[in-house]
């Protein structure tokens, strides 16, 4: 384990984006209202006033946005949504992806179904479907938009999903092993426990954790085009609506990247750092699992049994071997 580097890299930056999901609001300087802020007195204190943005400072660690909002606390605040947004995305999709992926191993109408879907879903990347789908005035502005993104992400990944459980399952039908409990009479719950399972979940669990990272790439992409999973109308002074983000999630600093970089770089600069280093942390872990299991299935990596059990059984053979030592002086 520790000559995994990408496994290190994985735990420690997804260490890092735990803390930050679970204690953000308790972190120091944190403001847990990320209280929009229409101006701030000057240094001069003589009607000196700043509009934002304001750029980095003391008040402002990594600045604020167009709205006057600290950079820093609406990152740190923003990682339970955000974080929360991409899992139930990934979470959904495999659940779903598992049970059709080892069904189209069996049975062909469910092989033709994932053979349609894929193909159907895979022609173009996942970005442009959702460009097409959001753009649509129903979903535009049904007030049940995020469950109708999320449900269109899912349905969209699916096919993906459900092929590498298909040809994972498949591998493991092409050995011998598995044909000796199908002429042992094994039944699905015992091909399952004793065969799917055990052999496929670290692949699994890998590109898992690895489609957390590729959601969180897709949610940068759609930010950068102002295309938000939840959002709100506001009416402006002209007859025209404008459309604004309502979460608090990492890509709403990415709108506008191109005017806001040459004017307020450190603007789009933290939001797509802190989704670059978000997803780098998953990918990372995501390769880290896939190579310690493969090194352990080689037998590279021996794995220790627990140190209470180590402990236990050497105290049971010292009392054991005091035991016989009695027995004998007797």
């Amino acid at each position: 384990m520790r000559k995994i580097p990408s496994l290190w890299i994985g735990i420690i930056g997804c260490s890092m984006f735990a803390i930050f999901f679970f204690f953000g609001p308790y972190l120091p300087k944190v403001d847990k209202n990320v209280t929009p802020h229409s101006y701030v007195v000057g240094p001069k204190n003589n009607l000196d006033f700043m509009l934002p943005p304001f750029s980095p400072n003391k008040d402002f660690l990594l600045g604020s946005d167009k709205k006057g909002r600290d950079i820093y606390s609406a990152l740190i605040m923003g990682t339970r949504e955000t974080l929360t947004t991409v899992l139930s995305i990934s979470v959904f999709t495999f659940f779903i992806a598992i049970p059709l992926g080892v069904a189209a191993a069996h049975l062909s109408f469910f092989r033709y179904l994932l053979q349609g879907w894929n193909y159907l879903f895979s022609r173009l990347p996942v970005f442009f479907y959702i460009i097409i789908v959001s753009t649509i005035p129903f979903f535009t502005f049904s007030p049940h938009r995020a469950i109708w993104m999320v449900g269109f992400l899912i349905v969209f990944e699916l096919g993906k999903v459900g092929e590498v459980v298909y040809k994972s399952v498949k591998l493991i039908q092409n050995t011998s092993y598995y044909e000796a409990g199908i002429l042992a009479g094994s039944k699905p719950i015992g091909l399952w426990q004793r065969y799917y399972w055990p052999n496929c979940y670290p692949q699994w669990v890998a590109y898992f954790v690895q489609h957390i990272g590729s959601m969180l790439f897709l949610l940068g992409q759609l930010g950068i085009f102002g295309i938000f999973i939840s959002q709100t109308f506001s009416q402006l002074e002209s007859p025209a609506y404008s459309i604004d983000n309502s979460a608090l999630v990492w890509p709403m600093f990415l709108f506008d990247v191109l005017i806001d970089f040459d004017a307020f770089p450190w603007v789009p600069l933290f939001g797509s750092l802190f989704i670059t280093l978000s997803m780098f942390a998953f990918i990372s872990l995501g390769e880290g699992i896939l190579e310690y299991h493969s090194r352990k299935h080689k037998g590279l990596i021996i794995q220790r049994k627990p140190f209470l059990f180590r402990w236990r059984k050497n105290n049971h053979e010292f009392f054991t071997k005091e035991n016989r030592g009695e027995t004998k002086t007797g």
